[in-house]
This record gives structure tokens, sequence and C-alpha cells, in this order.
């Protein structure tokens, strides 16, 4: 049995972070990678093949349980307006969370409860399976007798906060995922071609292209299968819809936003995957879809979601368009299992147009898209065990000089959808980006690979070994970053760098039982220039957090 993500992986309602799960993730059952994943016609020769004799029969039903607590003490203070107990976004940013780092120190706990549930009954004979995920998560201390996302961790509690994750059937046509897969309705989408709930989470988050473009939840379908001597993914998403000509011309039928992903990864050897990508995405909503419903729009014109996501806002209004991706990945030795050298990295070009229909608009009839980005990583696992690992890696985007004109030259992600829709947490840092275990707090100096619009270049270096030999795990990391371009300035009277800042942290993990983790967190981030005249900005990040995760089932 595996585990797979969320994260939060995420909307804003889930704790803004699903990096949050997709943080800590979301979990899903998932199944062997053998022909009899569910009780069925191939119980039989499971059974003879794996001399199963002495165990006990596959259930039909499982039941996974996974709890999230963390405590953190920082000075960074998120401000919402409307995502009551949810911060999310860049600190320095007026808007959204408006996160200051000021001469302060805020403290708070927050929870996080996900059930997931898997259903295999006998009589489909292995043909099926349906899963389901809940999320509940609050503050402590905050709401009560009420109904509202992300609340009901005040006295007497007695709150309707239950959010619903993935609810979905996956059919195996000729009973064995391997060969075909299809999964129909809310389910995990992210931008790696493994299956999400049958593939360990760290496969998910360390290949493909390790949820920086696409990582949250949607309903939809998707065809996973290795018939083609390789791993195959397709998937359709309609991923909102708005009646855009009800008002105007009485037209009252729904127009979409759409996505269309295909994506084939061949294996070199074993461990080693070399892949290719291609989306679509299309919007006819003409900005009038919500990301949050009622209070946050979605798309490029969004006036509110840059804010929480970090992306960067298009001077168009009431914008129909299409973006699309070509990418190329790898990855190699990730778990070091033939040595100790592991790799990975992508390459992603994202581009299309989106013009504005509005008769009368004050910003451009047109934008352009044409972005790069690029990531590498090299590990190594120098010790007795999995946790003796030493790492380097690099990101890179380009970045936007005038983000008022008819062309946009930075990254485009689902972050331009979604609250959030791509949550990067692979990346070991705890301010410089976000420390994504977490439940209702997102918030770092990066929280979108575009960096605003503005580009970036990073570094992060880690080094991590077992003082107690898969028992207690001591971290070390420190990482760096600049912006692509020269950004505008805070105020017109202090000139703006593009030096965003450089971190250091340590976390210390002690796994008290098979599943059940408890962590202490610490970073510091002295800030940069990029952040020369921020009036919300006036001391260098820090933050600590203690953690405590427990897997059962």
């Amino acid at each position: 049995m595996t585990w797979c993500l969320k994260a939060e992986a995420g909307r804003a309602r889930r704790g803004g972070a699903t990096a949050l799960a997709l943080m800590v993730a979301g979990l899903s059952l998932s199944a062997s990678a053998g022909p009899t994943t569910v009780p069925g016609a191939y119980y039989g020769k499971w059974e003879e093949e794996k001399d199963r004799e002495e165990d006990a029969e596959p259930r039909e039903f499982t039941f996974i349980n996974y709890f999230f607590t963390r405590g953190t003490v920082t000075n960074q203070v998120g401000d919402p307006s409307g995502l009551k107990g949810v911060s999310l976004g860049p600190i320095g940013n007026p808007a959204g969370s408006a996160v200051r780092v000021e001469d302060l120190t805020a403290y708070y706990i927050e929870q996080r409860w996900i059930p997931v549930i898997e259903y295999s009954p006998w009589f489909v004979d292995g043909l099926a399976s349906f899963r389901a995920q809940f999320e509940v998560d609050f503050l402590w201390g905050r709401a009560a007798n009420t109904i509202q996302p992300n609340e009901g961790g005040g006295f007497n509690a007695d709150q309707v906060n239950i959010q619903t994750k993935n609810v979905n059937v996956a059919l195996y046509p000729f009973r064995n995922p391997n060969t075909l897969t299809l999964l129909i309705g809310a389910q995990p989408v992210y931008d790696t071609y493994f299956d999400p709930t049958r593939t360990p989470l760290n496969d998910i988050i360390r290949t493909g292209y390790k949820l920086t473009f696409l990582g949250s939840d949607a309903t939809g379908i998707t065809v996973f299968s290795n018939y083609f001597k390789g791993l195959a993914k397709l998937s359709w998403l309609p991923l909102g819809n708005a009646q855009v000509d009800k008002g105007t011309t009485g037209d009252p039928r729904l127009k979409y936003i759409w996505l269309l992903t295909a994506d084939y990864a061949y294996p070199v050897q074993p461990g080693t995957n070399v892949g290719v990508s291609g989306w679509l995405l299309r919007d006819d909503t003409q900005g009038e879809a919500f990301a949050f419903e009622g209070l946050v729009r979605s798309g490029p014109s969004s006036a509110g979601l840059s804010g929480f996501t970090g992306t960067a806002r298009f001077n168009i209004e009431r914008p129909t368009g299409t973006a699309f991706w070509l990418g190329a990945n790898f990855h190699h030795n990730i778990d070091f299992r033939t040595g100790p050298l592991g790799a990975s990295g992508f390459l992603m070009y994202n581009g299309g147009a989106y013009r504005s229909r509005s008769a009368d608009t004050t910003g451009n009839r047109e934008v352009e898209i044409s972005g790069l980005s690029a990531n590498a990583e090299v590990l190594y696992n120098w010790g007795r065990t999995p946790n003796d690992v030493v790492s380097l890696e690099g990101l890179y985007t380009t970045g936007d000089k005038d983000l008022t004109d008819g062309r946009y030259t930075s990254a485009f992600t689902l972050n331009m959808y979604g609250l959030p829709g791509a949550v990067w947490f692979n990346h070991k840092t705890l301010l410089l980006f976000p420390f994504t275990s977490t439940a209702n707090n997102y918030t770092g100096a990066v929280t979108d690979i575009s960096n605003q619009g503005y580009g970036l270049r990073a570094a992060i270096a880690t080094g991590a070994m077992d003082l107690i030999p898969n028992k207690l795990n001591l971290k070390l990391g420190t990482a760096l970053a600049t912006s692509d371009v020269t950004p505008p300035r805070w105020r017109e009277d202090v000139p703006r760098g593009r030096f965003i800042g450089a971190e250091v942290n340590a976390e210390l993990k002690y796994h008290i039982r098979y599943l059940m983790t408890v962590g202490l967190h610490a970073g510091y981030m002295f800030k940069g220039s990029f952040y020369d005249g921020a009036e919300r900005v006036t001391r260098n990040p820090w933050a600590t957090f203690t953690t405590f995760t427990w897997y059962a089932f």
C-alpha cells in the first residue's frame, strides 16, 4: 500500500496550502503493482503466486486516517480578506493575504484531518474501485457554532467543516491497472505521468514537473496505461465555468475553462525515465469564473488571485484565450535502488494568447504568452540509510520586464486558476519557498515559480543524516534566489534590486512509531534588495515550527 498526494496540493479554502496537501498531504489509497489490485477474478492466482495461505484475505473496504498538526512561531503575519483562518501568497504583496514581516511575533496552531476510504467489492471481479477523501482544517481557538471551511477550533466547536477532496471511480477494463486505468470523477491532478492512486508520494513530487505547474484536485477523466512500452497519461478536466452572456444577451449557457493533458515517459533502464508532455488550456469564461466562489475570480485578469498565489496579473479585461505547454523531463535513481547517485529535472515552454472581449477596454486587446522554465537536481546517498543524503537543486524561469504590455514572458502555471493550483513543495526550504507541511497558512518569499512574473533564479543545497538509523534525522539547508529581471519599485524614491534573499534552515524529525513522526523546524532568511522600499517587509523573516504527523490504516 502506498501513499499519494492530495495538497494541497489545495484550494485556499482547504488550507490554502494544499500543498497543502499538497503538502503534507493529501493521500489516497493505492493498490499493489501486480494484476490483483482489488478482490476478484485474480484472487486465486495471487494466492498461489505469492504463497499467501497464511495471510488474511484482501479487504473489500479499506480506511486510511491522516492526522497532522503544526505549531508556529514567526514574524510573518497574514491578514487575508474573506479567507478566515487562511493565509497564502508572497510576503510583501499588499493584496491577497497581505503578509507582513515586521518587528513582531505571532504564534498559532493549525490542524488537519483527512479520512480516505476505498471500496473494492468482490462482485466486480477486479474491474473497479471506489475512492473518497474528505478534509477538515482549522486553527486552534478559532470559530465555533457556524458553517465555514477552515474553521471550528474554538470553544464548543460545533462546526460544519467537511471539505470534499476526491470522490472517484477507477475502472480496470483488463483487471490490471498497469494495462489500463480509467479514473473518473473528482481526483488528484498533478503534472506527473504517474497514477496518483497507485504511486508513492515521493515519486509524485520528484518526477515529471514536481507540481510546479499543476498540483491540486479537479473533476474529469484521466487514462493511465503502460501498454505502449512506457508510462502514458491522457486527461480531460473542466476547471471552471461561468454564464458570461446571461446578463448581456440573455444566453444562460455555461462557458468553460478546460484543460487537456498528454504525457508519456519511456523507461530507459530500471529507475530511469525520460518523458515528454503537451498540454492545452482553453478559457471562454471572460474572467467571470471563480477560484474562490463569490470572492476571488480565476484567470490571468483576476484582480485578487495573484496576491494569494504569487502569479502575475495580465493587463487585460474580460479575456478569452488559449495557453499551451510543451515540456520534457527525466529522473534517474531517485530512490537509490541502483546506486548512490540520483538526479531529476525538466524543461518547459509555455505559450498562447488571451484576447479581450470588452468593447471599451482600457487595457490590452491581446496578451501573448512566451515563457521558459528549467529545473535540475542532483542527490547523493552518502551514508548507511536512504535518509543520509546531500542534494543540490537549481530552478530558472524567465522574467517579464513590463507586466502591463501585450506580451507576457514568464512561467504560466495553474496558479493562474487555482487557489492554489500548483504547489512545488519538494524544495526543502521553509521561508524562501513556503514550508509546505501546513494546513491553513502557506506563505513565503516566492509562492509561484514565475515570482509574480519577474522570473526566478534559485539554488538550494541540503545535507541530511540519520543520527539514529531510521529513527532520528537531522537536515541542514541553505538557499538563495534572485528575480530574472529588475522589478518595478515599491516606492518611487527607493531603488529596488533583484536579490530576493538567502535562507538557512534546520529540521529534526523523530519517528515515534511506524508512520508517526514529530518534527522541529527552524528557518531564517536574510532579505535582499528585492524588498528595498517594501513597507510590509521591514525585518528578516524567521519562523520555528513543531509538527506531528500520523498515518494510520
